[in-house]
């Protein structure tokens, strides 16, 4: 798959998870994702979570193509094998 074409796709979950892409950067090359930036949904009333974050992981990486995916995200931190907000 293009990176066009994977870029689409990654930014359809996002926004489909009600996820505000104006707050992430969303870079794809060679089939790696990384997404950097806040992670803020654009509904109130659905907080972001860690849970939130790896099951927005497994949907990027069952898409056709996808070799892996980064974050580096403001305010978590993926601390022994979970997301945690960071303790300032």
């Amino acid at each position: 798959m293009a990176n066009v074409d994977l870029t689409k796709a990654v930014r359809t979950i996002l926004i489909k998870n009600w996820l505000d892409v104006g707050k992430v950067r969303l870079q794809v090359a060679g089939g790696n994702v990384i997404i950097r930036g806040r992670l803020a949904r654009s509904r109130d009333d659905q907080p972001v979570n860690g849970l939130f974050i790896e099951q927005l992981e497994q949907a990027i990486r069952g898409t056709k193509g996808v070799k892996n995916v980064r974050w580096i995200l403001e305010g978590w931190e993926f601390d022994r094998g979970q997301w945690q907000t960071k303790a300032d």
